[in-house]
């Protein structure tokens, strides 16, 4: 058994820990309060964008444009969204782990990565990132995701990349807080197939000719799907992080229960022990004193 000292500094680093991790949830928690009170338009947002382009999609079939058709050759650009830092779980392992095994998989690739943690992980296994956002993880605004979707059209409209992909943790439906890969460009009829409740459209007549449409149609698209998926990445961190950090103190408090019921008996054992040289000390004494008379 430890002694009483030991113990002492074991019970403060538990309880300094403690209050670390109570203050981390407490700002999760805080940040997942604000967050919350847009997550539901953001949802609805979300799935009614994919409604409407799947309408457009299904009357649009014999159109003809870079942005609706598959390119047999040519790289897949993966854009990758962690967190800023850990602390929060399986998070940045389970949304890393499923990118890194996409990635491996394709041949000819490009890497974006949104979040220290994606970039500091691609670039420990030899794999450097070809663009990297910092800061913006953190902070999921319509602006930000706007620069994005900017440099992701630009760099599409190129010609250096036939397919980009999105790799993000979804806070919605059946994969809430699962890690979710799927491809923003080009715009495919079946990767729709989710979607269910769409109004079926006998003709729709373009005021504009198709291809300047879906040169203006498209960018708004990506814009409004990157601002979703980055939002829900931020929602499904902070989520992650409030429970982490809430397990951490619940076990920390459990330890400290344990430790201050050694450190009692410890103390009870010590003192025993000095009771006994005492009583043995004296027992000595008492015998020799018996002797010398």
């Amino acid at each position: 058994m430890a002694g009483p000292n030991e113990i002492r500094r074991h019970i403060s680093a538990v309880e300094q820990t403690m209050k670390i991790t109570g203050a981390m949830e407490m700002v999760s928690s805080n940040r997942m309060r604000r967050v919350m009170g847009h997550i539901e338009h953001n949802r609805r947002y979300f799935s009614n964008i994919r409604r409407a382009m799947k309408e457009v999609l299904t009357t649009a079939q014999g159109v003809s444009h870079p942005y609706l058709r598959e390119r047999p050759e040519g790289s897949c650009a993966y854009i990758v969204i962690s967190g800023d830092k850990g602390l929060c779980g399986s998070y940045n392992s389970s949304v890393l782990g499923m990118a890194m095994e996409r990635i491996l998989s394709s041949p000819k690739r490009h890497i974006i990565t949104i979040g220290n943690t994606a970039e500091e992980f691609f670039r420990r296994r030899g794999l450097q990132p070809d663009i990297s956002f910092l800061g913006i993880a953190q902070d999921p605004t319509l602006h930000n995701a706007r620069i994005l979707s900017r440099e992701v059209m630009n760099l599409y409209d190129s010609g250096m990349m036939s397919e980009i992909r999105i790799v993000y943790t979804s806070f919605y439906g059946d994969t809430r807080n699962k890690p979710v890969d799927f491809r923003l460009l080009p715009i495919i009829l079946h990767d729709y197939s989710d979607v269910t409740d769409t109004e079926t459209l006998s003709e729709i007549e373009y005021h504009l000719p198709p291809q300047s449409l879906f040169d203006m149609l498209v960018p708004q698209y990506v814009l409004g799907l990157m601002f979703g998926v980055m939002v829900q990445a931020y929602a499904s961190e902070h989520y992650a992080r409030m429970n982490a950090m809430r397990s951490s103190t619940s076990n920390a408090r459990d330890m400290l229960r344990d430790l201050r019921i050694e450190y009692n008996l410890a103390r009870q054992s010590a003192i025993t022990n000095e009771i006994a040289e005492i009583t043995g000390s004296a027992e000595i004494l008492k015998g020799g004193d018996s002797h010398g008379r």
